[in-house]
């Protein structure tokens, strides 16, 4: 069940950005570099970055990881 969520969550952040990138409004995906400023990062596509973090929270510790740390 682990494994498909951490699997699902990949493709869910994929397809999100895609989408971001893809509708009306996604000039700020796209900055340009003249003059240099930091990009405003919409909330929706920031939001759906987070869902690739389930996986950390989610996903067991591999058996060896805890015995092989010194």
């Amino acid at each position: 069940m682990r494994s498909w969520l951490v699997a699902g969550s990949g493709a869910a952040v994929a397809a999100l950005m895609v989408r971001a990138a893809t509708v009306p409004g996604s000039e700020a995906l796209h900055p340009g570099v003249v003059p240099l400023t930091a990009p405003e990062l919409p909330l929706w596509p920031a939001l759906s970055v987070l869902i690739g973090l389930l996986p950390a929270f989610v996903a067991p510790v591999p058996v060896g990881a805890k015995e092989s740390t010194r």
